[in-house]
């Protein structure tokens, strides 16, 4: 299915992208509470680098909601069509992003989720911080959230006809787009 198709050709991708959001934010949740220590893993993190595996999930994670293929899961594309006058938002995050994804795609292949069979297969993930800081990659992920947040929060506020809800979101909509 091409990313022309409509929201109506794809009744479940909202509800997919929701529930794939969640995740990612599980991700997030467990990865900084790992680095602020306010979560303790039962291993040995000098032996057992948790904090990278939980880094590779995520990156592959924040990918599978970002996917620049027709065939995969798109946020940008999905609040598009499901709140077009949003465009501001979604545009100055989606530009944010961009310049990650090639190499996002290529991390998530090679060490996040499908892996390699050789070092050297498996090196051209490494492009990615090559490229892009850690910082980089996690503040503009923190942005991506954001985004998501005030989108999620304005659809609930405009099924809810909820004027308040309408204005706060619209704060943090029209803050995103002027960053």
């Amino acid at each position: 299915m091409s990313s022309t198709a409509t929201a109506k050709e794809r009744p479940e991708e909202l509800s997919i992208y929701a529930e794939r959001h969640f995740h990612f934010m599980n991700l997030w949740t467990v990865y900084r509470d790992l680095l602020s220590h306010k979560y303790t893993p039962s291993l040995d993190c000098e032996q057992y680098p948790v904090a990278i595996t939980m880094m590779f999930l995520l990156y592959g994670y924040f990918y599978s909601l970002v996917e620049d293929s027709d065939e995969g899961l798109n946020g940008f594309r999905v609040w598009r069509e499901k709140l077009p006058q949003e465009e501001a938002a979604i545009a100055r995050v989606e530009a944010r992003v961009l310049p990650f994804l090639s190499h996002l795609r290529v991390f998530r292949n090679r060490m996040g989720f499908h892996g390699s069979r050789s070092r050297a297969h498996e090196s051209a993930a490494f492009d990615l911080f090559n490229e892009h800081s850690g910082t980089e990659i996690y503040e503009t992920m923190e942005q991506y959230k954001a985004l998501a947040a005030a989108l999620f929060g304005m659809d609930m506020a405009l099924h809810a006809n909820d004027p308040d809800q309408i204005r706060r979101c619209r704060e943090k909509l029209d803050q995103i787009a002027s960053m």
